[in-house]
């Protein structure tokens, strides 16, 4: 019998092969890759509030799974462009939503 872990994770694994948009190579602050073939879910134009200005930024949300180790100014590459972190908006434990700048 699977335990709660690999439910979530079997749930996480459907949501993302439904939704995601495509699938990034993830990278450390020095350029070195930590992942490749990471399923993402990308969401442009998100508002995000900071210091009293509220601005159109761009998400991704992973599996934290595939980010380990986690470097908060990694980066990803999709579709040949490189998205570097610039932040948490949501982290559940499983699925991790990052704002992510060019």
């Amino acid at each position: 019998m699977a335990d709660f872990g690999d439910c979530i994770a079997a749930l996480d694994d459907a949501v993302m092969d439904s939704l995601s948009d495509g699938t990034a190579t993830y990278l450390s602050r020095s350029g070195q890759v930590l992942a490749e073939g990471v399923p993402v879910i990308v969401e442009k134009d998100v508002e995000r509030f900071s210091e009293g200005a509220v601005d159109r930024v761009r998400t991704h949300e992973v599996q934290k799974r595939y980010l380990q180790p986690f470097d908060r100014q990694g980066a990803f590459v999709m579709d040949g462009r490189t998205w570097h972190i610039d932040g948490i908006e949501r982290d559940d434990g499983h699925m991790i939503t990052l704002y992510v700048v060019p």
